[in-house]
């Protein structure tokens, strides 16, 4: 027996198997009951929404043999031949195919037989907006005045291409973009039904990659299903298809923030290598944006995104890095790349410079702190530019950037009470206030306090700090690492510790994720003890 794909063998039997367009299955299993029968329907939406599956029910329940019913039985002989497509009195046209005045003549021909067995004779014409318009002319008026036996039923895609006087003729149903919580919902039943273990990240990878459509969410289960056997998960799933790691877009995006043109080019490389579509990682880079933009605007919302703990926390450090004018105006910039690859830009091209632009972009700028400056009596030229941290930027210095080992040797220091110069901080002193420093420095730049914050303090010796990123922490230290970035650290820890700190960055490549801050604390008290 040749195998049945999963699209049509989980095809939806009854109302109350569509997945998720209550709005329109209420209404007809409504109509059917109280005798309310139409004779003629529009069914709207985009793809592998249920249009035809919605028509195929409908004329199952018009003509099950225990019915009119809103509930057909689907196991007498109509039911079955309807299900099957070879029932005499449900005819399929694909208006694609007969799209001509010819046919549509055709057809008012035979609406004048009566139904070999069922109680209506039932026309469900697929794409219907492929018709020409002599043909839509000459189905008007049989669409107007149908004989009483006759029911019309219509599947598009594009409504806005069947002209006003067939919609005006039809009752109209819209049916919606399946969300995709509700498609991992209904893939996690097809895979229990087909005995397939599936990850929760992975029936969300398939739930987003299908983009609403039921029918395509099935066929990426069926292929995975291929690829993977029994047991599928998310790496096996991006593997398969080639989609875009949420860890990619984290690093992406961090170096976005960072200024770092050279990193958002090297991640370009790297993600082209790996045999990713452009406009798939468009579509997850602009995914990834908004749920930024919804933490940016409303913290609270965290709740109802479908995020694990780890996850989210990134994302509200992700999110501290801009002001919303900036996630705006980056989510401007990739729909733009979108409209230019569709335009036939070179998609390579187009993803570059939209990239570099993204990460050389100044940040937003708000009206009224330009008018307060002027109120204050200050030019808007004084006004230091501001960056995507959300912060003013130091002038450069003339000396050279600040080496691994000596980053605050490059940088000239203002002179200083003998007091000062003098003081010796210890690492309990250092950790214990290590929290409060980045709180200060959240102050003045957020996104280089979020990056400075996965670092753990590891030693201090003549006030030389080292602090260690972990094994994914290699842009973090890229971006803690540039001259206006270690400046603008050993002027905090300087205002904050009341001595003159320096600090020197190392990566451990073998470390675990850093520990919280209470227990570097208490670390660094057991060193001591030691």
């Amino acid at each position: 027996m040749s195998y049945l794909v999963l699209a049509r063998k989980h095809r939806p039997q009854k109302f109350e198997d569509v997945v998720a367009q209550e709005h329109v299955t209420r209404t007809l299993q409504n109509a059917v009951k109280n005798g309310r029968i139409g004779s003629g329907y529009l069914f709207c939406g985009p793809r592998g929404t249920g249009k035809t599956t919605t028509a195929r029910i409908l004329a199952k329940a018009l003509n099950c043999e225990k019915g009119p019913t809103p509930d057909p039985c689907g196991e007498c002989s109509a039911c079955i031949e309807i299900a099957n497509g070879t029932s005499l009195d449900v005819l399929e046209i694909d208006a694609a195919s007969n799209t001509g005045v010819d046919d549509v003549r055709t057809l008012r021909e035979n609406v004048r037989y009566l139904p070999a067995s069922g109680n209506k004779r039932i026309y469900i014409i697929d794409e219907v907006h492929r018709l020409s318009g002599a043909a839509f002319d000459a189905l008007l008026k049989t669409l107007e005045e149908p004989p009483p036996h006759v029911v019309f039923m219509f599947a598009t895609t594009e409504p806005m291409k069947v002209p006003e006087t067939i919609l005006s003729r039809t009752q109209r149903f819209d049916l919606r973009r399946v969300s995709a919580s509700d498609l991992a919902a209904h893939l996690k039943k097809i895979a229990d039904r087909e005995k397939l273990e599936i990850d929760d990240a992975a029936l969300a990878l398939l739930a987003r990659k299908a983009d609403g459509s039921v029918r395509d969410s099935l066929s990426l289960l069926d292929q995975m299903a291929a690829f993977a056997g029994q047991k599928i998960t998310e790496a096996e799933v991006i593997s398969a298809l080639a989609l875009v790691d949420r860890q990619f877009l984290f690093d992406f995006t961090t170096a976005v923030a960072g200024h770092d043109s050279q990193a958002v080019l090297r991640l370009i490389q790297r993600m082209l290598d790996a045999g990713t579509d452009v406009q798939d990682f468009v579509s997850e880079l602009l995914e990834h944006f908004r749920v930024l933009l919804i933490m940016a605007n409303d913290r609270e919302a965290a709740s109802v995104l479908p995020f694990g703990a780890e996850e989210l926390d990134e994302y509200y450090k992700q999110a501290e890095y801009f002001s919303v004018g900036d996630i705006l105006r980056l989510v401007k910039g990739g729909i733009d790349l979108k409209a230019d690859i569709r335009a036939g830009v070179e998609e390579r091209l187009a993803l570059e410079v939209t990239a570099v632009k993204m990460a050389e972009m100044e940040s937003t700028v708000k009206l009224e702190e330009i008018l307060d400056r002027l109120k204050q009596g200050a030019p808007p030229e004084a006004a230091p530019a501001g960056n995507l941290f959300g912060q003013a930027e130091k002038k450069k210095r003339d000396a050279a950037p600040p080496t691994m080992t000596e980053p605050a040797a490059a940088v000239p220091e203002p002179p200083q009470p003998a007091e000062f110069k003098s003081r010796v901080v210890n690492l309990p002193t250092l950790t214990a206030g290590w929290k409060k420093f980045l709180g200060y420095l959240k102050q003045k730049n957020g996104m280089l306090a979020a990056q400075l914050g996965t670092a753990e303090v590891r030693s201090i010796k003549d006030n030389q700090i080292l602090a260690v990123f972990g094994p994914s922490g290699s842009v973090s230290r890229q971006v803690a690492e540039k001259a206006e970035s270690l400046s603008l650290i050993g002027d905090c820890l300087r205002e904050h510790y009341g001595a003159n700190l320096g600090i020197r960055f190392e990566t451990d490549k073998k470390a675990a994720a850093p520990v919280e801050n209470e227990d570097r604390r208490t670390r660094a008290t057991k060193e001591v003890k030691k």
